[in-house]
């Protein structure tokens, strides 16, 4: 059997990808669903519908995030066409800015992209998946997540194609049961009582604006896999051809699940039974048909959230790896035999000490963070990656090697990179709490994040520059 080529910019160049077999187009669109369907759409429009005040501003918030999603996709899609490699963030802003900034690129997607990500998604699927009233005294709380994560790194660390499989299968049967979930709901949508009409006064006018602002930025981390497809860009077949359809093909999937999706969540119950309530997906099962389409909802959101943890376990290492490659992280975290699992045990390890820290936390009492505040984080630092990175492509010297230079899609590249900043913008301007303004707050992690990669830049190179000169 053959194994995917390895990632070495000493055997490829950066226009060039590897002939690798692990990916094809099919997966690499899997893959991008995969990463795309995890905690956010599951939860966050319990925070929207409290914030804008309707189910018709919700639903606006819900189709903008689309269109800027799909925007961004064409942005990671030009970017990809110009140099297919895997690698993300890191290699986009390492080649076309400074070796700092790709590494401060990797090291937000170690952290936060991934990692936290993972973490985050893994608590999600046990509370879902084993709910309290399910819970057997003798299981400890955590070890449900904490072995979800321990597998799917197994699976993706030994054997790169099985993993592959294992992705597409999931994923398929995920989109079956959304889709069964979406028929009964059609069946019984006749004689159900929905409710549209705002149960109190809609946000209006400048705090409409502010409050769309900051719902798109929880909403962004739902469409925040969208560019998964670029990590493992070096592993499939004519990526530069490939990658730019499957990131297009799959968000443009999943923006449709995601509309039809949330207006059932936000429309089938009262609006005080899921304003600023975060397992909205069960409440509308409930609503909808009772207890047994709950009991399904919440097996679909657990194979959502797995397929959500499979995907990140599988495209993040190669970020890692490809630093690995150019010289600006430990040499263990290069690819083996088409392996990464150096890079895997890595990445799962940071996920399971931060289930642990959180746990610790939680039990001296120390922790008070929320969903929506590990929303917050992630949305805005993932957020502005991203919008840094899809910049790049305005540089003379990436944007003259363009295979097409494209209106339309320099048009939306820019809008994606305009529009994302600008959501995190007012939100930092406007965001307040019991009547306090906290906007300043959710750059805090992101300041955080960026000043640990510094100290992990000064720290790694000179071990990496001595390996080297050995």
């Amino acid at each position: 059997m053959e194994s995917a080529a390895p990632l070495s910019s000493r055997q490829t160049s950066d226009t060039e990808s590897p002939p690798g077999e692990s990916f094809h187009l099919s997966s690499l669109t899997f893959l991008v669903v995969a990463s795309m369907i995890g905690t956010g759409v599951f939860t966050t429009s319990g925070f929207t519908l409290g914030a804008v005040g309707s189910v018709s501003n919700v639903m606006l918030c819900w189709v903008l995030g689309g269109v800027i999603a799909i925007c961004g996709a064409v942005g990671y899609g030009q970017l990809a066409s110009v140099m297919p490699q895997s690698g993300g963030e890191y290699l986009f802003l390492s080649r076309h800015v400074h070796p700092l900034a790709g590494f401060l690129g990797g090291w937000i997607s170690l952290v936060a992209g991934f990692s936290g990500a993972v973490a985050l998604s893994a608590v999600a699927f046990e509370q879902y998946a084993v709910p309290d009233s399910l819970r057997p005294a003798w299981l400890p709380a955590d070890s449900v997540a904490i072995a979800l994560i321990i597998f799917f790194g197994a699976v993706h660390a030994l054997h790169v194609r099985r993993g592959t499989w294992l992705q597409d299968v999931v994923v398929v049967v995920k989109l079956l049961a959304l889709m069964a979930f979406l028929v009964i709901v059609a069946v019984v949508a006749p004689t159900h009582d929905w409710h549209i009409a705002p149960a109190q006064p809609p946000a209006a006018g400048a705090d409409l604006v502010y409050a769309v602002a900051t719902s798109l930025v929880w909403i962004s981390l739902s469409f925040a896999g969208f560019n998964a497809a670029v990590y493992v860009a070096g592993e499939s077949r004519q990526a530069a051809r490939n990658v730019p359809r499957a990131l297009l093909w799959g968000t443009g999937l999943v923006t449709v699940f995601y509309l039809v999706l949330n207006f059932v969540f936000v429309a089938a119950t009262p609006a005080d039974d899921i304003r600023w309530q975060e397992p909205v997906a069960a409440i509308a099962a409930r609503a909808i048909a009772g207890e047994r389409l709950e009991l399904m909802i919440r097996v679909v959101v657990s194979l959502g959230l797995a397929t959500s943890i499979s995907g990140m376990v599988m495209s993040g290492p190669r970020v890692y790896a490809r630093m690995a490659d150019d010289g600006v992280f430990p040499r263990r975290f290069c690819p083996q035999d088409g392996r990464f699992s150096h890079s895997v045990m890595l990445q799962c390890a940071i996920s399971i000490g931060l289930i642990l820290i959180q746990r610790a936390l939680i039990t001296a009492g120390y922790s008070s963070s929320s969903l929506l505040g590990l929303l917050k984080y992630l949305g805005t630092t993932l957020s502005l990656s991203s919008a840094c990175c899809v910049l790049t492509l305005f540089l003379p010297s990436v944007y003259q090697k363009l295979p097409s230079r494209n209106l339309l899609r320099t048009s939306m590249s820019l809008l994606y990179a305009v529009a994302t900043i600008a959501s995190v913008v007012l939100m930092t301007i406007s965001h307040q709490e019991n009547g306090q303004s906290r906007g300043i707050w959710h750059l805090t992690g992101v300041s955080l994040t960026v000043i640990s990669g510094l100290i992990a830049w000064k720290l790694i190179r000179p071990q990496v520059s001595d390996a080297k000169r050995r």
